[in-house]
């Protein structure tokens, strides 16, 4: 489907940037478009629990008065986003007190409005406390889950309701609900976005950063929010890449490893379409020039269990004011967190931190070899919402899986669809690259990207 006979509402970044920056489209009516869509479909998705439509539209105007007077921002100008329950916005109250700092605008939405994005509210995330709402759907098939736990920011992209979103990724928040609701998502190298404004998870493990339909949507919202904040200590210093010079058809040359014996140790527990298509795709960016090469790190099926430690022992330690009120009155899953964190203990978080050290050494020494590493995220297309209880998305992280290690490491990592399953549910390819070295992800998945066109798929909700 070409972009004159696509909805507004399911433009991607980049088409829409193009039209608007030629004056073909305007901020006002894509806003609009959005809106409509979400006043059409949200009551079935359920991703948003704070709509700002008045201030979005005023926004709207707000752009489109000054792109028209020639003041053009950048990509992101006039383009409607929203974000994860778990970042501050001004004048968008979260669910409870505890999940805002109060701080008016995350350092990241900041940045965002100063790019010229359209602010549309907050999104619904899982484990949340207080009084439970209807959960996110997946578009492709509501009867199904989204991913968590930016659950609302995968089912409000997948589902037209806004054009990219802000997510959370601790232990594959972003990464997941992007594999299963179709969309690209980039957890950056830690400390490459800030978190200033970002209720706290786990302060050594939390990421903040994009989900859109396709990888350059991902790196214009890399460009928008990537770069020191002296408001946020984990913040780094490395200078800025323009993400957008990843943009081009090309590998030739790039190395790229696969973790077999890893894939191996997590092949039971993940259904053979997955294992199929991801090694599909990764033959498929060997075809296009990459040199594939097997690699091991040897303490890896050590790594999500050393990240489950160090999350919830440091999710413990942000939330003990509030632990006794959380225990008695909490969502399940934020009450597991608490429990988990004091079932481990100070010997515990040390020797997590122990393995951490020696992953990243081992990663250090593979990437001495290749440029990047492929392998799956997710051990399935996205379950039914009937079969997944409050919890259950917890206890993934103390076996080895695809997600939790790359945090742990600290490591950039995006996701980009790779096929779909029978039913029709997406599945996604994982590429981890060196710290700081954004470009070589995005451009081996805008590479794989262009030549498969799985992004040129919508959900018929």
């Amino acid at each position: 489907m070409g972009i004159s006979e696509r909805p507004l509402y399911y433009l991607t970044i980049h088409e829409a940037q193009q039209l608007i920056r030629s004056r073909k489209l305007s901020p006002v009516e894509l806003t609009r478009a959005v809106l409509d869509r979400i006043a059409a479909v949200d009551g079935k998705l359920h991703a948003f629990i704070n709509l700002m439509a008045e201030s979005a539209m005023q926004a709207a105007h707000v752009a489109e008065a000054e792109i028209g007077r020639g003041n053009w921002r950048g990509p992101m100008h006039g383009i409607p986003v929203a974000v994860k329950d778990q970042l501050d916005v001004e004048g968008a109250a979260a669910r409870v007190r505890q999940f805002t700092q109060g701080v008016g605008d995350a350092t990241a939405v900041r940045k965002l409005r100063e790019a010229g994005a359209i602010m549309l509210g907050k999104l619904h995330m899982s484990s949340m406390p207080g009084p439970e709402l209807p959960q996110p759907r997946n578009p492709w098939n509501t009867e199904h889950i989204t991913g968590g736990s930016s659950t609302g920011s995968g089912a409000s992209v997948a589902g037209g309701l806004c054009l990219g979103s802000l997510g959370e990724d601790t232990a594959g928040s972003i990464r997941n609900p992007s594999a299963l609701c179709g969309l690209a998502g980039l957890k950056a190298t830690y400390g490459r976005v800030s978190r200033y404004g970002l209720a706290p998870l786990s302060w050594s493990l939390d990421h903040c950063g994009p989900m859109a339909r396709v990888v350059e949507d991902t790196a214009h919202m890399l460009n928008a929010i990537a770069g020191h904040d002296p408001k946020d200590p984990t913040s780094s210093t490395v200078p800025v890449s323009d993400y957008t010079s990843a943009l081009r058809e090309d590998v030739k040359g790039m190395v790229i490893g696969v973790p077999r014996d890893y894939i191996d140790e997590c092949a039971p527990r993940t259904e053979p379409v997955v294992l199929k298509l991801v090694g599909k795709a990764i033959d498929e960016l060997e075809s296009l020039g990459a040199r594939v090469e097997e690699v091991k790190v040897p303490t890896l099926n050590l790594a999500t269990i050393a990240n489950a430690v160090i999350y919830y022992n440091e999710f413990w330690a942000a939330h003990k004011s509030d632990a006794a009120e959380v225990l008695k009155t909490g969502a399940a899953q934020r009450r597991a967190r608490i429990y988990l964190g004091l079932l481990t203990n100070s010997a515990d978080y040390i020797q997590a931190q122990r393995v951490r050290s020696r992953v990243r050494a081992e990663f250090a020494e593979v990437f001495k070899k290749v440029d990047c590493l492929a392998l799956p995220c997710q051990t399935g297309p996205a379950p039914l919402v009937k079969d997944v209880g409050p919890i259950d998305t917890l206890f993934k992280h103390v076996v080895p899986e695809y997600n939790g290690p790359f945090n742990l490491a600290g490591l950039p990592t995006l996701v980009v669809p790779c096929g779909f399953s029978d039913n029709n549910l997406p599945i996604a390819l994982q590429l981890v690259g060196k710290p700081f070295d954004e470009v070589t992800v995005l451009r081996a998945g805008y590479t794989y990207q262009q030549h498969k066109k799985w992004y040129e798929k919508r959900p018929e909700i």
